[in-house]
């Protein structure tokens, strides 16, 4: 194992934690610029999932370095559970709208309106990459954004589905009008149909709005769909954002077969 004790790299951002470390190092080395590791758990035998990802990196020749379990603390942020295993990586790269929709199927998006808990966009990520999305966009202001948080919370996710970040929901919406697809707000209205009544053999883009609050009205109002998912009971309000996504993008994924 590297010894080195270099000084966190500048400018970078971590992932952390045993499954999004693993996903990277797994899926895609080339973006880890180095590795921090708790020397006790690393130096375990080879069924530990930390001496795994220390194997695996060392395949990939990527930089592994000894760190206390304070450093990995620091580099995590308070209250984070890195397990041992801290990822650095270069600036976020977000993907344009273009590049979400693709030309060998029907395209299927979610389009964030406002979603500023970072664990609810952790938690979208993953269903969204689980479920075969091909893209999520998110708002570049008043919204939570891909940081570390983010990609515990999405288990890797954040670094394998393409993200959009956009000034303005609603142009991005029409932009996408343009390009073929239909955009379907996911809330509770009058005039909403049940989800299984959308045809998800179209293209679509999911809309989903801020915890709360829910899609906005300008932004509903350039959606040509609106749907809602039905509950049987009501008492404690509607479904989180996070397991309203997972909701319509299953059932799109099940109208698709």
């Amino acid at each position: 194992m590297n010894g080195r004790r270099g000084p966190k790299p500048a400018g970078e951002r971590c992932v952390y934690g045993v499954g999004p470390v693993r996903e990277l190092v797994t899926r895609r080395p080339e973006s880890v610029r180095a590795i921090w590791v708790d020397p006790q758990r690393a130096g375990k035998s080879a069924g530990d999932p930390v001496a795994q990802i220390v194997s695996a990196a060392r395949a990939a020749k990527i930089i592994v370095e000894d760190r206390d379990r304070q450093s990995l603390d620091g580099a995590a942020g308070e209250g984070a559970r890195h397990q041992g295993v801290v990822a650095w990586l270069g600036a976020f790269g977000y993907a344009d709208i273009d590049d979400l929709v693709p030309s060998d199927h029907a395209a299927l998006l979610v389009a964030l309106d406002g979603v500023e808990d970072p664990r609810n966009l952790g938690a979208i990520l993953r269903s969204a990459y689980l479920l075969g999305a091909d893209g999520v966009i998110i708002p570049e202001h008043r919204a939570a954004q891909v940081t570390a948080v983010v990609a515990k919370a999405s288990a890797g996710a954040s670094e394998l589905v393409p993200i959009a970040q956009v000034g303005n929901v609603v142009r991005a919406l029409d932009q996408l009008r343009e390009l073929g697809l239909w955009r379907v707000a996911v809330h509770a209205t009058p005039d909403a149909k049940p989800i299984d009544q959308i045809d998800g053999t179209l293209p679509l883009v999911l809309v989903l709005g801020a915890e709360g609050g829910g899609v906005r009205p300008l932004v509903a109002k350039n959606c040509d769909f609106h749907a809602l998912i039905p509950m049987q009971r009501t008492a404690v309000g509607s479904f989180n954002v996070s397991v309203a996504a997972a909701l319509a993008l299953y059932e799109v994924r099940r109208q698709r077969g």
